[in-house]
C-alpha cells in the first residue's frame, strides 16, 4: 500500500504563523488516525435507538450530539444490513455539531444549500421529525454529488426535496423564502488531512484565499433567501482563519446579521477574535481542533438576520392539491395502514409519483432532481411501490411486513427471493421487508414465495454479518 502524502510544508508554515508553537501539536494530531463516528439516522422512527447488535462497535457517545457515537477501531460498517436499511449514518463526529447548531424548529422551511453527500441534511431531517416536522430542501450544484445526496437521503428516509442548482439561481427564485439555512461551505479541507490523503495531495498554499472568494459568494446569495429573523449556520471542515473567522468578520461588516452563542460543547474552543480584527463577538463561533477534540477539524457559526437582504419577498407559486385519483387512493389504502397526508399531495414525473415536498416553492426554471420522496412507479395501469417509500414509514406502517433475520436479509440485499411466511397467503400484494424493525425494501407476493423488489442497482453480494465483524473490533480502545 502506498504511503499517504506528507502534510504540505506550506500548510505547516501557515499554521505556525497562526498558532505559533501550538502548531506542532496540530501537525502531530493530523498525522494520527482519524476519529470515526456513526449517528442514529432512521427518520421514520425519529425517537428510536440503535439496535443492540451495534453495541460491540461503539466506543462512547459524542458529547455534542445526542444521537452520535464514536466507533472503536475495526472494520467499516458500510456494507452491513443495518447500514443499508438506514438505521445509522457514518459521519465525522465533529460534523454532527452543525445540525445541533441549526436547532430546527417545528414547521420551519429549511434549506441545506451545499448539502452533498447528505450527512447534515439527514441529521437536520431527523431532528425536525422529532419536533413535528419541517419543510426541507437539500441542494448541491454538482451533478455527481447531488446523486450521492439523493442516495443517502433515500436510504435514511428523509422526506425532502432535492435541487441541483447554483446558489445564484436559487436566490433569484426564492428571496426571503426560508426560516433557516445551512451553508456547509466548500473549503480547502485542511481539517480532513488525516482522514483523506487525497485532500493533502490536492491542497495548495493559495487554497484558503481561493475558497474564501467562493464562500463569500455563496453566503451573499444565501442571505437573500433568508427571511428577517431567520438563522444561518455557516460551517467548514478547514482550519485557516481566512475561511473561518475572517469570513465571519466580513459578514458582520457587510450584512445586517448578528452572531448567536452556540451550546457549550465539550472539546470545542471559541473562534479566535484576534484573527478577526479583535471583534469580540467572533468568539461566539466555535472550532474543533484535531489536537484538542475527538473529531476532525471543524468550524461552526450561527447568525441571525436582523433585516431583509432581498429587495422584495418571494412570489408564491401554486402548490399541488390533494390527489382525487380514485385508483391512486385505492392503491395507497392497499399498501399502508394509514395514508400519510403528504402522500395525497403528489407530483408525477414520467413514471414516478413523488410526495410534494416543494409545495409553493416549485419554480419551473429550477433543476429539481426530486420534488420530494418517491412513493411509487406507474407500470402501465399498475402502481408498484418505489423503494424509497419503504424508508418513510415506521414499523406497522405498511399493511403487510415480513421481519427477517440477518442471514436472510443478506440474501435479500443480494436480490434473492424470500420464502412466503406462514399466514401471508391472503395478505396484500406488496409487503415491506424488515430487519430488527428497520425496513429494507419491498417484496411482491407470488405463489409460494415473495419476489424481491430490492432495486437492481443497489443489490450487493458484499454485505457482511455484524456478528462476524465484531471479532475484528479493537475492544482495548473503548472509553
Amino acid at each position: 500500500m502506498r504511503n499517504p502524502p506528507e502534510i504540505p510544508a506550506a500548510f505547516v508554515r501557515q499554521m505556525e504563523h497562526w498558532l505559533g508553537a501550538e502548531a506542532r501539536d496540530l501537525v502531530a494530531a493530523l498525522s494520527a488516525k482519524p476519529w470515526r463516528g456513526l449517528r442514529y439516522a432512521a427518520i421514520a422512527r425519529p425517537r428510536g435507538e440503535l439496535p443492540p447488535s451495534l453495541a460491540p462497535f461503539l466506543s462512547g457517545g459524542v458529547p455534542w450530539a445526542a444521537d452520535g457515537f464514536y466507533l472503536a477501531p475495526g472494520p467499516s460498517l458500510g456494507y452491513t444490513v443495518l447500514h443499508q436499511a438506514g438505521a445509522f449514518y457514518l459521519q465525522d463526529p465533529s460534523a454532527m455539531a452543525v445540525a445541533v447548531a441549526l436547532d430546527p424548529q417545528p414547521g420551519e422551511r429549511i434549506l441545506d444549500l451545499c448539502a452533498a453527500p447528505g450527512g447534515k441534511t439527514t441529521h437536520v431531517a431527523l431532528m425536525a421529525a422529532r419536533r413535528g416536522g419541517a419543510q426541507l430542501v437539500a441542494n448541491d450544484v454538482h451533478r455527481d454529488r447531488v446523486l450521492a445526496l439523493a442516495e443517502n437521503v433515500e436510504r435514511v428516509g428523509a422526506p425532502c426535496a432535492i435541487t441541483n442548482e447554483s446558489p445564484a439561481a436559487l436566490a433569484d427564485a426564492w428571496p426571503q423564502a426560508f426560516d433557516a439555512i445551512v451553508v456547509d461551505a466548500p473549503c480547502s479541507g485542511e481539517g480532513m488531512f488525516r482522514k483523506d490523503p487525497a485532500v493533502r495531495a490536492e491542497w495548495r498554499p493559495d487554497a484558503p484565499e481561493r475558497f474564501q472568494v467562493l464562500q463569500k459568494d455563496i453566503l451573499r446569495h444565501a442571505l437573500t433567501m433568508l427571511r428577517p429573523g431567520g438563522r444561518l449556520v455557516y460551517s467548514t471542515c478547514t482550519l485557516n482563519p481566512l475561511e473561518n473567522e475572517q469570513v465571519v468578520l466580513w459578514l458582520l461588516d457587510h450584512y445586517p446579521v448578528a452572531l448567536e452563542p452556540l451550546p457549550d460543547w465539550p472539546e470545542w474552543r471559541p473562534a479566535r477574535s484576534d484573527w478577526a480584527a479583535d471583534r469580540e463577538e467572533v468568539g461566539l463561533a466555535k472550532r474543533l481542533w484535531p489536537h484538542v477534540g475527538r473529531g476532525e477539524g471543524h468550524f461552526v457559526a450561527r447568525f441571525r438576520l436582523l433585516d431583509p437582504v432581498a429587495t422584495s419577498p418571494r412570489r408564491r407559486s401554486k402548490a399541488a392539491t390533494p390527489s382525487t385519483d380514485k385508483a391512486w387512493d385505492a392503491w395507497l389504502a392497499s399498501l399502508v395502514a394509514e395514508v400519510p397526508p403528504a402522500w395525497r399531495k403528489t407530483v408525477a414525473r414520467k413514471s414516478v409519483v413523488f410526495a410534494d415536498a416543494l409545495g409553493d416553492l416549485a419554480v419551473s426554471s429550477l433543476r429539481v432532481l426530486r420534488p420530494g420522496p418517491p412513493i411509487a412507479e406507474r407500470k402501465g395501469q399498475v402502481f408498484v411501490p418505489h423503494h424509497a417509500a419503504s424508508r418513510l414509514l415506521p414499523p406497522g406502517g405498511f399493511r403487510a411486513t415480513v421481519e427477517i433475520d440477518e442471514e436472510t436479509a443478506i440474501r435479500y440485499l443480494a436480490g434473492e427471493p424470500l420464502a412466503l411466511p406462514a399466514g401471508h397467503d391472503h395478505e396484500a400484494t406488496f409487503c415491506a421487508v424488515a430487519h430488527e424493525g428497520f425496513h429494507l425494501g419491498f417484496a411482491k407476493r407470488a405463489p409460494g414465495r415473495l419476489n424481491n423488489l430490492y432495486p437492481r442497482g443497489l443489490r450487493s453480494t458484499r454485505i457482511e454479518s455484524l456478528a462476524a465483524l465484531a471479532a475484528e473490533v479493537d475492544s482495548s480502545s473503548y472509553t
